[in-house]
């Protein structure tokens, strides 16, 4: 399915913001690990939470359908199933990582295919870290086979600077782990932990379900988390929180509007610790009108960039990676320039991030400066339509998207049902508040 997206004046309206991508992930494999039932309220099941679900469906756990919002969890009595199947991660870093440290707990390991393997995303560390209790793997350009051998309890190195999935993994396996000659484990980050905000959600839901950790991270986020083994998982009723990440879009296409707008965005946990809740910040910062009604869960976006123009600052993107592609579209309608550094870990994402937006914002006659670990965005009059190329990334897509909807001519994009990887309700959301878009065969 094509996107085409007109020019576009103001966005009104109300919407929910969607479910939180990393929530769902953790929550669906915490629950997989009790010895009972449990339901999950409002999560997101399409896209990589999708590959997660049915990876827990092939080793043995049910996932169902409870209501319009809820699904119930039922798991195998905590354990999963020996399979000798290969399980298709496809390009999710999220199910790959926390499934390879869980394969530790299996009888005979677990094997792994999918794009992501392909694309040689980072995991090699992951693998070299676990032979601190025996891991065995075997990994091509096609598979990755894991599996545990003995019964080794020593203390785990892991570095942090590569991704925090890798510290989630080993947060959410080592505390189901018998250890006979002592009784706890010491996870150890070698170098400071990227994109740490992640590990606190991997953390938050840990606690919900039971788990004690003790965590010692300092300033420059290195230091160790103490986990006490043979823990149980706590099964339990637990609701996913709205998503800061993907309501960075709508944050964006209100507040890019050539005409005064006004977008109210609901089902918002400002509790909770999403690093991607700084988007607000940042944008305030440039000088946009954001108002935060906590006690109602809500935002209210004043859009018009005529009313309320941006300024171009400088953003540290090391916690909050997500945001990258977004905040550059927004970086080319704020004046002066918007430079975006620390972000070297975005070429191994889903695509390399930097690359493909740097490309694409060039085709729209914006000036951008590219380097390895950075960005730098010049402030453009007039953004020319194009035919866009997200190579199949949901959060360029999105960003792109945002940014076509005030270029000065239609533009194009392809396989836009790639935004259901994190926001399946994207398109419908942004026509629901005005968007000039079209879905066309």
């Amino acid at each position: 399915m094509k996107l085409r997206i007109a020019p576009t004046k103001k966005l009104n309206g109300i919407i929910n913001a969607p479910p939180s991508k990393s929530y769902s992930h953790r929550a669906f494999i915490a629950s997989s690990l009790t010895k009972g039932v449990s339901i999950i309220k409002n999560p997101l099941i399409s896209g990589d939470v999708g590959v997660t679900i049915k990876i827990l469906e092939a080793l043995g756990n049910k996932v169902s359908k409870a209501s319009n919002h809820s699904f119930i969890v039922k798991s195998n009595y905590g354990k999963y199933k020996s399979v000798k199947k290969l399980l298709d991660c496809q390009n999710s870093g999220t199910s790959i990582r926390i499934f390879t440290a869980l394969a530790m707990l299996i009888d005979g390991g677990l094997s792994f295919a999918g794009e992501f393997i392909k694309r040689k995303r980072p995991i090699i560390p992951l693998l070299d870290a676990l032979e601190s209790i025996g891991c065995s793997y075997r990994l091509t350009e096609k598979d990755l086979k894991v599996k545990r051998k003995g019964k080794k309890c020593d203390n785990i190195n892991i570095p942090g600077d590569i991704s925090s999935q890798f510290v989630s993994a080993l947060l959410m396996m080592c505390p189901l782990l018998d250890c006979k000659k002592k009784n706890s484990m010491m996870v150890k980050i070698t170098s400071p932990i990227t994109s740490y905000p992640y590990v606190k959600i991997t953390l938050d839901v840990l606690r919900s379900f039971g788990i004690k950790i003790q965590e010692n991270i300092n300033n420059e986020k290195e230091g160790s988390y103490l986990i006490a083994c043979k823990q149980n998982y706590r099964a339990q009723t637990y609701e996913i929180p709205g998503d800061f990440s993907s309501i960075s879009f709508i944050l964006a296409a209100t507040i890019l509007t050539p005409e005064e707008s006004q977008v109210v965005i609901k089902n918002l946990n400002f509790e909770k610790p999403q690093g991607d809740q700084r988007i607000i910040e940042i944008l305030q910062e440039m000088g946009a009108n954001i108002k935060i009604m906590k006690k109602n869960n809500c935002l209210i976006v004043n859009g018009g960039i005529n009313q309320n123009p941006l300024t171009g600052i400088a953003i540290d993107i090391n916690d909050t990676p997500d945001l990258f592609p977004i905040l550059s579209i927004i970086g080319a309608f704020a004046k002066g320039k918007t430079e975006i550094y620390n972000a070297l870990n975005l070429r191994k994402k889903e695509s390399d991030r930097i690359s493909i937006i740097a490309k694409e914002l060039s085709k729209m006659d914006v000036k951008v400066i590219e380097e390895s670990d950075r960005i730098t965005i010049y402030h453009c009059k007039e953004l020319r339509g194009t035919s866009f190329n997200h190579e199949n990334d949901h959060r360029i897509a999105m960003s792109l998207t945002i940014a076509g909807l005030f270029a000065q001519d239609p533009s194009l994009i392809e396989n836009i049902e790639i935004v259901e990887d994190s926001y399946p309700n994207f398109v419908e959301h942004i026509k629901k508040l005005g968007a000039n878009v079209d879905l066309v065969e």
